[in-house]
């Protein structure tokens, strides 16, 4: 399992420095991801035999089954967001000597690949010391097994496995089954105007990822709200915004769940966890759109920094950024502009799509609050002497669309709110104490 070498046009460089990239830039930021992930698993597979740890004779036998996939079913097994974030995580805590570490999710990644393909195999696999009575396949589903158990024996035969432990024997597939013991993860499939947004529901998975991400999974109480908002936030992504959702249609594969704050919504990308997102549920489509919209930014700045430095390092240097009550250091404020170049760009395209004077008023006024906010970050980020020259590249391409924006008019009215809006949060955040973690 050898990765191919990446190259990035300056053209492709250009088109992300404007906000856009379309479906090639998102494939090849993919492809890079996931060669990435596969040197990771790699690396983890290899300190995992060199540090003696448990599991390894597993692990060597899950990356042997992963191996003998063609190519396309080894980069859907590894390709999958939570088992990215897991590799990464795992590979640091084996180099570190952490016991924690648990290697052995590689062989349930080979199982649910080995189903999903149809192949035969035939795998030892351990079970996680922190998840009792589960086992968990990710991307297929979840198998209830005897709390007191350490390993599986599972057997892959023509899209179908038998589980064998501590006793008991459970038949398993891709889809439902008789058996209660078997949960399969849902998946949302929209499609509007022929363009598909097919997402998993995967939230046992990232339980296993060391960074924490599973403890803020919010569950899926009732899959139909998830499914009504976001085939509306998708309708409005394709018929208003369609080049946004042709580069969210082959970005997107996973959706985290997340209980909502206090007030409003939650959301977030994992740097390591490409073609994923988390949200609470939004409360209408139209927000559940600006949400893809701004997360799509976050996915692919960050695939962009794994591929080149945008930033050098430097003393701890933090800035006020308008979206946030907390100082951010200078990746985070650039991270957090690229993605509000996103939100400025929705409502924007937002402002003639409104179907009355009230939405009409919304966007105009969001449009204005969010380019001058991200207008005025992008010039703070273009003083600074830190920027490597792919990252002047990118800050000099978002000034350049911004700059445009900016002189396109907008209402007295919306343009005043904005500024007051803007105003209050800087008030608001000059009364915060400094944090700068």
């Amino acid at each position: 399992m050898n990765p191919p070498v990446h190259l990035l046009p300056g053209s492709v460089l250009d088109e992300l420095a404007a906000g856009r990239g379309g479906p090639d830039a998102v494939a090849r930021l993919a492809s890079a991801q996931r060669s990435k992930t596969l040197l990771l698993v790699r690396t983890l597979v290899l300190l995992a035999r060199e540090t003696g740890h448990p599991d390894r004779a597993a692990v060597e036998a899950a990356y042997q089954v992963l191996a003998s996939l063609r190519p396309d079913e080894r980069a859907a097994a590894l390709g999958h967001p939570p088992v990215a974030a897991w590799a990464f995580g795992t590979a640091s805590l084996l180099r570190r000597g952490d016991r924690s570490a648990y290697p052995g999710l590689l062989a349930a990644v080979a199982v649910a690949a080995a189903v999903r393909s149809g192949v035969d195999a035939d795998l030892d696999v351990p079970l996680a010391a922190g998840t009792p009575g589960r086992l968990d396949l990710p991307g297929l589903g979840t198998v209830a097994v005897p709390a007191h158990a350490a390993r599986a024996r599972i057997r892959c035969a023509a899209g179908r496995a038998e589980v064998r432990c501590a006793g008991e024997r459970i038949e398993i597939g891709a889809g439902p089954s008789a058996d209660h013991r078997w949960l399969p993860v849902p998946r949302l499939r929209l499609t509007h105007h022929g363009l598909p947004l097919s997402l998993l529901l995967d939230t046992r998975a990232w339980r296993h990822v060391p960074s924490g991400a599973g403890h803020r999974a919010g569950g899926v109480t009732d899959p139909r709200r998830w499914r009504d908002r976001l085939d509306g936030a998708w309708r409005v992504l394709v018929d208003g915004h369609r080049p946004v959702a042709e580069e969210i249609s082959p970005a997107l594969r996973a959706l985290l769940p997340v209980a909502p704050p206090p007030a409003g919504t939650r959301s977030g990308t994992f740097h390591h966890a490409f073609g994923s997102v988390a949200m609470s549920l939004p409360p209408d489509s139209r927000s559940a759109a600006v949400t893809l919209a701004h997360e799509i930014q976050h996915l692919k700045l960050a695939a962009l920094a794994d591929m080149f430095a945008l930033v050098e390092p430097g003393p701890p240097e933090f800035f006020y950024a308008p979206w946030r009550p907390d100082p951010r250091p200078l990746d985070g404020l650039l991270h957090g502009a690229y993605a509000h170049l996103g939100v400025a760009g929705f409502w924007r395209r937002e402002r003639r799509a409104a179907g009355d004077r009230a939405e009409r008023h919304r966007a105009e006024v969001e449009f204005a609050r969010w380019t001058r906010a991200t207008g005025d970050t992008v010039r703070v980020l273009g003083g600074q002497r830190r920027l490597t020259p792919v990252g002047r590249r990118l800050v000099d391409g978002m000034a350049d669309v911004l700059g445009g924006w900016a002189r396109e008019p907008v209402p007295p009215e919306a343009a005043a709110e904005a500024g007051r809006l803007l105003d209050a949060h800087r008030r608001r955040w000059a009364r915060t104490p400094a944090r700068t973690g």
